[in-house]
């Protein structure tokens, strides 16, 4: 079968970066601090998002959760400072906690990557979710008065309501592909860069988890780890632990960049995306696809796996889906000179839609310290793995950058159903 041959993409630079991610991260210097140290930042299940004792399993009845913590946000959701943008009270009221985080997020972004001049300007917004906690809330509240249901339920609005309020001219539109969701919004704002549909992107991720609904489903479908922790790459893997986070990146091309003077924190050589298609179940990830992308997304970008030094995989922490990853990373990456892989979901758990932009961050981060983190929770290695043969290595330290290695990180994604994603060569 031919391969594609190497062609010129235009190399994308992030600029800036905001974030809320679990136990209070709000900052870069907040994360590399989580990242560098090999944090856990669960926690027990805050009244401020239901009350675990009411939907505990001690009764063995159906939708029940049995994970008392995950990983949460700090953040009071009712709090916003309305002065800042045009909405109601009462529009505020109705609307979607995640659109009030999503504007102070994006703001921050916007100031991390020196940029002012954003009203009216080609800028997009792409934006990827997962849940629908705040519709099923007020689906339920019969006595709900009326008024801005479409403006403040829906997902759509996510996408709208930021373009709105900075007054966005670019592409915006909301992306919903499970746990791939933010990787894929990437891809696309990416692109829409590259062929100047807009000058410049804003991509986000939102993932709150207000209600137990989603939760309990997801423990019926036996994808949760009981004790609601991500143990990545490790024999004790046995599901994953939900997270939150609302985060944001700002990019544009290269050359625009440096003629701008924007801060460079990184660069993105490529992006790609495909579908598993008829795998071995809906469920089911994909050895072949996600090999055949991530082969691709490099061929295509004239690049050399053998010299990247990481890849920051999607690393949930299912007995599954951590071999068939780990297997395809090591097929491509690691010969002759083996690959490191990590995940940042024994951190932050899974943050689904927004799990891919915190990986890329965690990536970025990692780049400009010259430091590769460690993997926490990685304790007796997944026997499923063929670490050897596939010459794997976890950092369980933190770790100087391996020598003969150039500056260069892939980010790997995948969500249910699956959609995969592939940021190769992030330097």
């Amino acid at each position: 079968m031919s391969q594609p041959t190497g062609r010129y993409i235009e190399p994308v630079a992030i600029c800036g970066m905001a974030m809320r991610l679990p136990g209070g991260v709000k900052t870069p210097e907040d994360y590399w601090d989580v990242l560098y140290h090999g944090k856990d930042q669960r926690s027990p299940v805050p009244l401020s998002r239901y009350n675990i004792k009411g939907f505990n399993s001690d009764m063995g009845k159906t939708n029940t959760v049995y994970q008392d913590h995950a990983y949460f946000l700090e953040d009071d959701l009712a709090a916003f400072d309305a002065g800042l943008f045009t909405m109601t009270r009462n529009e505020l009221e109705k609307a979607d906690p995640q659109q009030r985080l999503l504007l102070l997020v994006v703001r921050e972004c916007l100031e991390s990557a020196g940029v002012t001049d954003y009203r009216g300007s080609l800028t997009g917004f792409f934006v990827g979710t997962f849940s629908e906690d705040w519709l099923q809330t007020q689906s339920k509240e019969e006595m709900h008065p009326t008024g801005y249901v479409l403006t403040g339920h829906l997902d759509p609005m996510l996408a709208n309501r930021v373009a709105f309020e900075y007054d966005l001219r670019g592409p915006a539109f909301v992306i919903k592909t499970a746990c791939s969701s933010s990787m894929i919004a990437l891809h696309n704002a990416v692109r829409s860069v590259q062929n100047r549909d807009c000058n410049a992107a804003i991509v986000s991720g939102s993932n709150l988890n207000m209600t137990p609904i989603t939760t309990a489903s997801m423990t019926q479908e036996g994808i949760m780890s009981p004790e609601g922790s991500c143990k990545t790459f490790d024999a004790r893997a046995d599901g994953y632990g939900r997270g939150e986070a609302v985060n944001a990146i700002y990019i544009k091309p290269l050359s625009d960049a440096i003629r701008d003077g924007n801060p460079i924190r990184a660069v993105i050589r490529n992006t790609g995306v495909n579908q598993d298609g008829q795998s071995t179940g809906l469920f089911a990830t994909s050895i072949v696809a996600q090999e055949a992308l991530m082969r691709k997304a490099y061929v295509d970008a004239g690049l050399d796996p053998a010299e990247t030094a990481m890849v920051e995989c999607h690393g949930t922490g299912t007995p599954v889906g951590d071999p068939v990853e780990a297997i395809s990373v090591g097929n491509v990456f690691g010969q002759p000179n083996g690959i490191y892989i990590g995940s940042v979901k024994p951190n932050l758990g899974h943050s689904e839609a927004s799990a891919g932009i915190s990986s890329l961050m965690k990536a970025v981060l990692a780049l400009e310290h010259k430091i590769i983190p460690p993997n926490i929770k990685f304790e007796v290695p997944n026997p499923r793995i063929p670490f050897e043969e596939k010459k794997i290595s976890i950092p369980v330290k933190p770790m100087p950058w391996p020598k003969g290695k150039a500056y260069r990180i892939s980010v790997n994604s995948f969500g249910i159903g699956g959609t995969n994603a592939h940021v190769s060569s992030l330097l």
